[in-house]
């Protein structure tokens, strides 16, 4: 056999086996990104147990966010930081996860058993700021976002406030929301009445909530209500219920249930659709207090009633995951 002949079957060989490599990570990827799917919508539905075992699959496969979401749920159980739930913090942040690096720089009772909590909890701050700084300074929304959380952790209200207003000036739905929040529960900002402040609160709910942002148009909704604004209130009513937000629906059909008689003086009742949400709402969540209130006011229908909300509740939220939580964020 030739010299050349040799070489160019070991170039063969090579390329086939570069191809293989290749084909079998990017095939990880995919089932590493399906799990994580999987287990994120499970999360949502408050199924922790499930979504755990998918996000564990999904992190030893590699990927980073399954990592952090695995970790937090241990840390969620125990309150606080396991062994297990710092390996996968871990894992998670030297991937690059910004809220997985914050977990590990947290000091105080969070820590549980990880005996050097301490140890590196300069490090992961450094390396959290180091990673979204050059992004929000160069105007990406979601890092100034992040900037937010980083510089709360390290204790730097200042700085944290500063790039919670930039993102929610530059048009970040889940930081218009949140600066409302920091305005009326920690009085962030100054402000000579509180008239003044008040009408930043709805200003910045209602600019989230024009951009579809479920927790912002639920609260924009309470607050319209508790300022006996209900026409506005009420038009806000109206989009809850095409959000996937649990509160937003459970919110919703209890609404639309009690009518003008309710503390929304909600127009008209629509008990068939109002009960109707709630029912579909319960066989999606199997949540308690949903079933509470169903059975609550089944006594004050007319069978009529409770038959056409049972059939119209078999076509209502079907194959859509209810939302319970937050985005990711590291406070």
């Amino acid at each position: 056999m030739t010299r050349k002949l040799i070489s160019f079957r070991i170039c063969v060989g090579l390329v086939f086996a570069f191809i293989t490599v290749f084909a079998q990570a990017e095939t990880n990827d995919d089932r590493s990104e399906a799990l994580f799917q999987e287990g994120y919508t499970l999360y949502q539905q408050q199924y922790s147990p499930n979504a755990f075992e998918k996000f564990k699959q999904a992190a030893q496969l590699g990927h980073v966010e399954a990592a952090y979401y695995a970790g937090n749920i241990l840390r969620r159980n125990h309150t606080y930081i396991t062994e297990e739930a710092e390996q996968f913090y871990r894992q998670a942040a030297e991937g690059g996860d910004v809220y997985a690096m914050l977990r590990l720089a947290r000091k105080g009772n969070y820590c549980g058993t990880l005996r050097n909590c301490d140890y590196d909890r300069e490090e992961w701050l450094e390396r959290a700021l180091d990673s979204v700084l050059p992004k929000a300074e160069a105007g990406d929304l979601d890092a100034m976002k992040d900037a937010y959380s980083v510089y709360r952790v390290s204790g730097d209200k200042g700085e944290a406030w500063g790039w919670i207003q930039r993102a929610a000036e530059g048009g970040h739905a889940f930081s218009q929301y949140w600066l409302a929040i920091l305005l009326e529960e920690q009085d962030m900002g100054f402000y000579w009445t509180e008239a003044s402040r008040r009408a930043d609160i709805l200003k910045w709910l209602k600019t989230s909530a024009e951009q579809g942002f479920p927790k912002a148009m639920l609260k924009l909704a309470l607050e319209y209500k508790e300022d006996g604004r209900f026409d506005e209130a009420n038009e806000w009513v109206d989009l809850l219920g095409q959000t996937d937000y649990f509160e937003a629906l459970f919110n919703y059909g209890l609404i639309l249930l009690q009518g003008p008689e309710g503390m929304f003086q909600y127009p008209e009742a629509r008990p068939v659709e109002g009960l109707a949400v709630l029912l579909a709402l319960h066989r999606e969540t199997g949540d308690q207090s949903v079933k509470y209130s169903i059975d609550r006011h089944l006594n004050d229908l007319d069978s009529d009633t409770v038959t056409k909300a049972r059939a119209r509740s078999e076509e209502l939220l079907v194959d859509t995951p209810i939302l319970h939580y937050l985005p990711k964020f590291g406070i």
